[in-house]
């Protein structure tokens, strides 16, 4: 009965609820699909409900006139190449394609030249510019099979090197750098712990739901950018290789409730709405900023996890299940990385070695 009442207090947003002979069915209030017949706190019916958000479309900001570039970025969000890709990265694209929208889309689509799309780029970041190149591509390579024209402008351009630096891992110092400024209670702390044990990108930290933790104390959930199952050890017994690491998992779950106690999201706001991606990447990147640790982002903090994890001598599969990893090669950068340290030190060291991440995930006593 009393999980019943939790059930039915569950309300997700845009969900359109009606009750047919005791029966209540449920759709998504903007695209009319129906989900599944099970509570709203389930994961499986979370999983539904977040691919239909991503399918929703923008609220309309007047139509395009055929011919404009404003048009393909229209026609190509809602082709159905576009809606195969991954909900991270459909997020992502939208966001360039706002901004493509925004500055050029009353010029005439057969007009663009490669010439512009280089204009466009310089005037951004590494990072960014191959993000929006990519949304170019997208655009030109879907007005292409349309016929509107025949020769794609954006072919040949090259992705600019980025600077990896910003996607570092976080030492140890910058962790407890962190912790001081930021303590548990906090909504930076809890956000900040849930990205680092988790080792989770932003896009699935903002959709985390307590409905995702399993009976079995194993957190599980579908990465919107991969489509892979990552499954990482919340209340369950830690793997030997992680021994050590208990406290801090304690203090990161205590971190983490504190954001939104009572709440159905795990990072929920106050007023139980789900934060964004972007929002969540934000709001890491400014708290470091004031906590004084430079060029460290939430990307980092996954990196960090993946990387203790190896050096704390866990396997690559270890790696492939914690991080949601679907091939070798994905997890392997991180073991190759433990390998080389293995390599210049003697096995007394490297039986205290898989001890090494342990005080990185410890509280500051100021906390």
């Amino acid at each position: 009965m009393r999980q019943g009442l939790r059930d039915h207090a569950v309300k997700l947003p845009r969900v359109h609820r009606i009750t047919r002979r005791g029966k209540i069915y449920r759709y998504h209030r903007v695209t009319r699909a129906l989900l599944p017949d099970l509570p709203e706190s389930h994961p499986a019916f979370i999983e539904a409900w977040a691919a239909q958000e991503a399918l929703a479309p923008r609220p309309a900001k007047g139509a395009a006139a055929t011919g404009t570039l404003a048009h393909a970025v229209q026609d190509t969000a809602g082709g159905h190449k576009f809606a195969g890709l991954s909900e991270g990265y459909r997020a992502m694209m939208r966001r360039e394609f706002d901004a493509i929208r925004t500055d050029y889309g009353d010029l005439a689509l057969a007009k663009i030249q490669t010439k512009h799309i280089r204009a466009d780029l310089g005037k951004l970041a590494p990072v960014q510019s191959n993000k929006r190149l990519r949304a170019w591509r997208l655009v030109f390579s879907h007005s292409v099979t349309r016929g509107w024209i025949d020769v794609d402008p954006s072919v040949g351009i090259k992705k600019q090197a980025e600077n990896t630096k910003d996607r570092a891992p976080w030492t140890e110092a910058e962790i407890e750098k962190f912790r001081k400024r930021w303590p548990i209670g906090t909504t930076a702390r809890g956000c900040f712990e849930l990205i680092w044990w988790a080792g989770c990108r932003v896009d699935d930290a903002a959709t985390m739901a307590w409905a995702h933790v399993s009976p079995d104390g194993v957190l599980a959930f579908r990465q919107g950018k991969t489509g892979g199952m990552a499954y990482v050890p919340w209340t369950s017994p830690l793997p030997a290789w992680a021994r050590g690491w208990e406290q801090a998992r304690a203090e990161a779950i205590t971190a983490v409730r504190a954001v939104a106690p009572g709440g159905f999201m795990m990072l929920g706001t106050r007023a139980g709405k789900a934060r964004s991606g972007k929002g969540l990447s934000n709001l890491i990147s400014i708290a470091a900023r004031e906590a004084k640790i430079e060029g460290k982002t939430a990307h980092g903090l996954r990196a960090g996890r993946l990387t203790a994890i190896a050096e704390a001598g866990g396997s690559t599969q270890a790696i492939m299940s914690w991080g949601g990893h679907k091939t070798l090669r994905e997890a392997e950068h991180y073991t190759a990385t433990a390998d080389r340290r293995r390599q210049v030190m003697g096995e007394e060291h490297l039986q205290n070695d898989v001890k090494l991440p342990a005080p990185a995930c410890k509280t500051s006593k100021n906390a």
